[in-house]
């Protein structure tokens, strides 16, 4: 009994950080500009079903891809693909420890250790599951703090129901 006592706390405490963590994002992407926000919000509510559907590395991968000027080929900070790229790198980085390679700085950080050929199926497992629970996170804040219901357009987010 006392060794399921004290898994409790542990959990609390991750999922705490991991909402701590979320909200900060969130709060950051309410700093950009509406239609920024109205994208990571769209992409934050789909990024689990991506990962579930696709695998992480392929949405990491489409991440990467889409965060990039398509004339230059140049990153751009501004994109939410770069934020929740970055997002899951950082969040990875400072709680995920992986048994052979460490996950290097930088929005596509993640996406490099991903494809990595030290990093093991556990790992890559692991690393699946805990973006899944940060990913669920940084959906619910986004739909919250992000909602279209803040703008006096009366945007058009598939099924709000607020046909104004």
């Amino acid at each position: 009994m006392t060794q399921q006592q004290s898994k409790t706390p542990q959990r609390q405490t991750i999922e705490q950080e991991r909402g701590r963590a979320a909200w900060s994002c969130v709060k950051h992407i309410k700093t950009l500009e509406k239609k920024e926000q109205q994208e990571y919000r769209s992409l934050a509510r789909g990024l689990n079903a991506m990962i579930q559907i696709n695998g992480l590395g392929q949405t990491l991968g489409f991440c990467f891809a889409k965060s990039t000027d398509s004339k230059t080929g140049r990153p751009e900070p501004k994109k939410a693909h770069y934020q929740i790229l970055l997002h899951l790198t950082n969040w990875m980085r400072e709680h995920f420890k992986s048994s052979a390679n460490e996950i290097n700085s930088g929005y596509k950080g993640l996406l490099l250790w991903a494809i990595d050929e030290l990093t093991t199926s556990s790992d890559y497992r692991r690393a699946t599951t805990e973006c899944l629970a940060f990913g669920r996170w940084l959906s619910r804040f986004a739909e919250a703090e992000l909602s279209d219901s803040t703008s006096s357009s009366g945007g058009t987010n598939g099924g709000t129901g607020n046909g104004e």
